[in-house]
């Protein structure tokens, strides 16, 4: 049975199921097509790791736990476990991993990259996530901040599936360049004269007007927005989004 430790070098390698390592340094280890058990990192840090097609699905991490410059490709992350406020993730790769389950709301990511990852249906808070880089498509996602908090991330190659931006700034975002995508300024106005629009516009029925309302009271705290377009027409439909963004004084693409 392995444990990990620093330099090791391993390949389907089989680790102990069950191994506590608290306040240790472990650095410069590459780890390959292994299972590595159920470990639990307390108060660790984790420095240079290359991890490739490892099984981390019980992992857990507790107590200030560090985790920099480490690579993770193709690596199963769907139920790693991370007490909330306990884990710092700077200068980190995720390429290709399947981080589902993975409580990445507890987590700090500085600095990191996430390549065509899976992960979705998530409430990340802004203040987490500083100069991260997002390639692939984000699904259902939601980030979220206190009022004004600056989200710092680049989104340029990036597709956005029902993600959503709550009281933060995104000013210092690079929005997508893909096709269908949408970066407007001064939604909050916008907003607001929409909906003044929307209510006399005699051509919507009741039901139409009262779904483009509450749509839009969701902008009246936002300065800056970023849609998919062609998700919204599949989700709400073509004339809802064509009314929407006409309002709003906008093309959609």
């Amino acid at each position: 049975m392995s444990r990990l430790e620093s330099g090791m070098s391993a390949d389907n390698a089989l680790f102990s199921d069950m191994v506590r390592y608290e306040h240790e340094t472990i650095s410069g280890a590459t780890v390959s097509n292994s299972n590595m058990g159920a470990p639990i990192f307390w108060n660790c840090q984790l420095q240079q790791l290359v991890l490739d097609s490892c099984d981390l699905n019980n992992a857990r991490l507790f107590a200030g736990c560090t985790i920099d410059q480490c690579t993770f490709t193709r690596c199963d992350l769907r139920a790693v476990g991370i007490a909330q406020g306990e884990a710092v993730f700077t200068h980190c790769t995720f390429s290709s991993c399947d981080m589902r389950g993975m409580t990445l709301e507890n987590a700090t990511f500085i600095d990191c990259t996430f390549y065509k990852c899976r992960f979705n249906d998530r409430i990340l808070q802004v203040e987490n996530i500083v100069r991260c880089s997002f390639t692939g498509k984000l699904v259902d996602i939601t980030f979220e901040g206190n009022g004004k908090q600056k989200l710092i991330a680049n989104f340029e190659h990036c597709i956005l599936d029902g993600v959503q931006f709550i009281g933060c700034d995104l000013t210092e975002c690079i929005p997508p360049t893909s096709k269908n995508h949408l970066y407007v300024e001064q939604v909050s106005e916008r907003a607001r004269h929409a909906m003044a629009v929307i209510n006399d516009d005699s051509n919507l029925t009741e039901e139409q007007r009262k779904v483009l309302v509450r749509y839009l009271r969701k902008l009246e705290h936002m300065e800056q927005y970023i849609w998919n377009t062609a998700h919204m027409k599949n989700i709400y439909g073509d004339d809802f989004v064509e009314t929407l963004f006409r309002s709003l004084g906008c093309n959609a693409v």
